[in-house]
């Protein structure tokens, strides 16, 4: 098996191939082609490089075969999602995080979630917790767009999308229990705003890019950082000694 083709996931009919920098393309195609073959249901299949950039924090992808289709439908943690990967930032990676955060929501919550996307930190939250209200912040009007339309699919009334920069408008919403941050770029901002709106005692979860020397250890380093962390687990590693970690931090 290649490097090109350990790197795919399937999102609902559509494929997705991680793309490597010194990628066989002729192969990929190849294998593209296998896929669909193999899995009637695949209608379409795109490439991703490991890049993000730009506001809005998407990679870049380059369609291989099929339908030249970016939207799709699936599933995750019993949620129904709507999106077109090339608009929003999607990652498989993120799954378990998303059902780990929304566990931990308790009944009558006020929540913030300052960076969105297509609505899944907060409709699970929304839909297992059984917050009061989770307020929902993107500037991304793609994704604004693509959570409105999640928050109809499973009926998770008490998310409130709201489309502009949380960093600006996240002060013209109430002081919560829970701040979801999942920006790891932007990590250092948006703890000093999420510890404005979070009242005492409540939580601050916490997505932080970490480097590190070699052999140190970027969960511990990062725990050291933040007054309150008490749980830490890396989410992926971008590239060699640079981490991305989840902090759970509770504020005095």
């Amino acid at each position: 098996m290649t490097k090109e083709w350990k790197r795919i996931e399937i999102l609902g009919d559509i494929a997705i191939i991680g793309i490597p920098f010194n990628a066989n393309y002729d192969l990929l195609y190849s294998k593209a082609n296998e896929v669909m073959k193999n899995n009637k249901y695949v209608k379409s299949v795109w490439g991703r490089f490991r890049d993000t950039k730009g506001d809005f924090r998407l990679p870049t992808y380059t369609h291989i075969a099929g339908e030249k289709r970016s939207e799709t439908i699936f599933r995750e943690n019993g949620c129904i999602y709507f999106l077109d990967i090339t608009k929003v930032f999607y990652s498989s990676k993120l799954s378990y995080e998303h059902l780990r955060i929304a566990s931990q929501v308790k009944r009558g919550e006020k929540i913030i979630n300052m960076f969105s996307g297509y609505g899944p930190f907060s409709i699970l939250s929304a839909k297992i917790g059984s917050p009061a209200v989770v307020y929902s912040f993107d500037i991304n009007p793609y994704a604004y767009y693509y959570m409105m339309a999640n928050v109809g699919l499973n009926k998770t009334w008490s998310v409130i999308p709201i489309y502009g920069d949380a960093f600006k408008k996240i002060y013209s919403v109430d002081d919560v229990d829970r701040v979801i941050c999942p920006l790891p770029e932007k990590s250092r901002e948006a703890y000093e705003v999420a510890k404005q709106k979070v009242k005492p005692g409540g939580i601050i979860h916490l997505f932080t890019e970490v480097e590190v020397a070699k052999g140190e250890d970027p969960v511990k380093k990062a725990l050291n950082e933040y007054k309150g962390a008490y749980f830490g687990r890396i989410v992926r590693s971008v590239k060699p000694y640079l981490y991305h970690v989840i902090l759970d931090i509770k504020v005095d």
